[in-house]
């Protein structure tokens, strides 16, 4: 088999980027509204839309680092971690009323850890091809 071409990769990089970037962003405006919704019940309507565009982008970033993968022939790690978070998304968006929310609480953090862990990842050297083989 052939040894993989950087240059493959670098689209899915770049789309992998995006939507981390996107990740992150969505889950700062989360936990900026969670506060007001747990103490004033108040915007909850923007909480919702952006536990939808969470779903969305986190599926973005599923599919560009399983396209990175597949293009690296390695790395399969990050595409299984995104899974989980993007997966593990849904379940928290049922977790988020009532007896459960204590439970959504803090499974939030696994979303964040995930989410966070990927992007720093995706912008140090490995993702490029250029630091140590994962």
């Amino acid at each position: 088999m052939p040894s993989p071409d950087p240059s493959e990769a670098r689209p899915f990089v770049l789309v992998a980027r995006l939507f981390a970037v996107a990740a992150t962003v969505v889950i700062v405006v989360l936990f900026g509204t969670a506060g007001r919704l747990v103490a004033a019940h108040q915007l909850e309507d923007v909480h919702g839309a952006a536990a939808i565009a969470l779903h969305v982008v986190l599926g973005g970033l599923l599919v560009g680092l399983a396209g990175l993968a597949y293009a690296r022939r390695r790395g399969w790690w990050t595409a299984a971690l995104a899974g989980i978070a993007f997966v593990y998304s849904f379940v928290q968006a049922a977790l988020g009323e009532g007896a459960t929310l204590a439970i959504h609480v803090l499974g939030s953090l696994l979303i964040v850890v995930s989410t966070i862990w990927l992007t720093a990842w995706l912008f140090s050297a490995s993702p490029a091809g250029t630091g140590p083989a994962d």
